[in-house]
């Protein structure tokens, strides 16, 4: 490895380096050396100026020698080591140098924590290959530190999401009784399919977490529209319409929940493009919101509304089969069905009637 790719690992937090030892020479020597690398090199006559030095300023690496007039470069390694715990990504490592070889002083270095230890008069080529190992493993450590940040943000905002989940799904079935469960349901329902079609985990995720939340936006709507018993006026589907729009921009700003706007958005699209609220079709339409729509649907028809009781499962199908390629993509009603077939989609609903006809107002809307 060339010196030109050592300065590329050598980032700004890796760039400092002390120098410590009581013969001048050495010091020279060493600095001049790790300067054409391109180190920033300071130097220290003995252990207490590098301690002034280690507490004015950082330093990713400390090379001291063991012999020398005071403390001791073991000494002073104890000292860095109480200075700074070995697990903060400031603390530097320690290089130890001696003029008297032996066993005992090696293990006595690495015993303190001495990263590694020499011997004078020492190789340049094997100092250059121990301090680009160095910065590697500090690369890695800080790496794995930022990991492990990252996995504990994400742990505490997905329980944040789980309670922000569950405060709007409340407050939605706060106005509309009827609702009740509907979007856990839903939310069970896209997850199955999505698993059923082979959607990662990450989708599978996101289908349940759009489903739950899929009809939030009906905290716009009015208590009486959602409630009202019989069909609803033109303006009163103009307002149930605007829900799918309210809903993505009351869980925009979420950050983690950012990320079922778009399914909660376009839920109601219809894959031969006669859905709202931007009239999108076929693939135009967000892949997890096409899975999100059958769910929808599914459930809605076969769960009770303030306006009727629930239908039976083999109605459902037959009215979601009826919609396959006009309201809902192919593959999706497909996957569907493999589930019923399997058993694994219609939760028990004592009120479902299997005698109770469908009128064509209800096939158009029923959610």
């Amino acid at each position: 490895m060339s010196q030109a790719q050592t300065l590329i690992l050598a980032t700004a937090d890796d760039r400092r380096i002390l120098v410590v030892d009581d013969e001048a020479a050495i010091r020279t020597m060493l600095s001049v050396f790790l300067r054409r690398l391109g180190f920033e090199v300071e130097t220290a006559p003995d252990a207490e100026t590098a301690l002034e030095r280690l507490k004015q300023s950082a330093y990713f690496l400390v090379i001291t020698d063991v012999g020398m007039p005071g403390i001791s470069g073991l000494d002073l390694l104890s000292e860095i080591q109480s200075l700074t715990p070995a697990a903060e990504p400031t603390s530097p490592d320690v290089i130890i140098v001696t003029g008297k070889p032996g066993e005992r002083v090696a293990v006595e270095a690495l015993r303190r924590g001495a990263y590694d230890y020499f011997a004078k008069p020492f190789s340049f080529d094997a100092m250059t290959f121990t301090v680009k190992r160095l910065i590697e493993r500090r690369r890695l450590r800080r790496e794995t530190r930022e990991y492990h940040t990252l996995m504990g943000r994400l742990e505490a905002e997905s329980e944040h999401a789980q309670q922000a989940m569950q405060a709007l799904v409340e407050a939605v079935y706060a106005k509309d009784r009827y609702t009740r469960g509907h979007m856990e349901r839903v939310g069970r329902i896209a997850a199955r399919i999505g698993a059923h079609m082979g959607r990662p985990k990450e989708d599978v995720e996101l289908l349940y977490r759009a489903g739950t939340l899929h009809d939030i936006g009906k905290i716009g709507t009015p208590d009486h529209v959602l409630n009202k018993p019989s069909g609803l006026t033109e303006s009163e589907w103009e307002g149930i319409r605007l829900h799918p729009v309210v809903g993505a921009n009351i869980l925009a700003p979420i950050r983690a929940l950012s990320g079922v706007c778009g399914p909660v958005r376009c839920h109601h699209e219809r894959w031969d493009g006669s859905g709202y609220p931007d009239r999108l079709g076929g693939k135009d339409i967000p892949d997890l919101a096409r899975i999100l729509a059958v769910a929808d649907v599914c459930d809605a028809l076969h769960s009770d509304r303030a306006y009727r009781v629930g239908l039976p499962e083999a109605t459902v199908r037959e009215i979601i089969v009826a919609g396959r390629g006009r309201h809902f993509e192919p593959v999706v009603v497909d996957a569907l069905m493999d589930l019923c077939v399997r058993g694994e989609i219609f939760e028990p609903l004592a009120s479902s009637r299997s005698d109770r006809r469908v009128p064509d107002a209800e096939v158009e809307h029923p959610c």
